[in-house]
């Protein structure tokens, strides 16, 4: 698959990932978005198109996909040099394998919302995305921005604390899956 065929805007990843969730390619998969980050909002990717000389990315989220389909999961990142999709094992071992330097506080941890769940929920006003004057830091999407009456905000998933109301995983659990 090339990233060509779908909507794409870099740096959006969760817009990037709420539009991939309605792909007709992807209808008889079963989907979790999932977010991903720790409680220092500072955890390390490997494998980054943004990567300077191949070193971890270091992002305060991202967001992939996860579809399975007949006892195959495949995850979907769209900022990643990975072949897309990725199986789950490849994408957990290659982005997150050289976990040996890393603190503890730099693991990755891991939240899942099914897609359904995340494509009438969701909702962006990009203002993650402005300095403190309303300027953009990154440009943004060509398409409107992503509106919901249930307004699940990027905020609330974002939360890597005991206070998160979704469950946390841990890479451990996300290996093992």
């Amino acid at each position: 698959m090339k990233i060509e065929t779908f909507e794409y805007t870099e740096n959006y990843c969760e817009e990037n990932i709420w539009h991939l969730c309605q792909h007709p390619d992807l209808t008889d998969f079963s989907k979790k978005v999932l977010i991903v980050s720790n409680k220092s909002k500072n955890c390390p990717f490997l494998h980054q198109k943004s990567s300077i000389d191949q070193q971890a990315v270091w992002w305060d989220y991202h967001v992939i996909l996860l579809a399975s389909k007949g006892g195959v999961n495949l995850v979907y990142d769209f900022d990643s040099t990975l072949s897309l999709p990725s199986t789950l094992d490849d994408y957990l071992r290659l982005t997150f394998g050289e976990k040996s330097n890393w603190r503890a506080s730099d693991f990755p941890a891991f939240k899942w919302i099914d897609a359904l769940v995340y494509t009438q929920t969701f909702f962006s006003d990009r203002s993650h995305m402005k300095d403190l004057e309303g300027n953009w830091i990154f440009s943004p999407p060509h398409w409107p921005h992503i509106e919901s009456a249930e307004k699940l905000p990027l905020s609330a998933l974002m939360d890597f604390t005991e206070t998160s109301q979704q469950r946390i995983y841990s890479l451990e659990e996300m290996e093992n899956y």
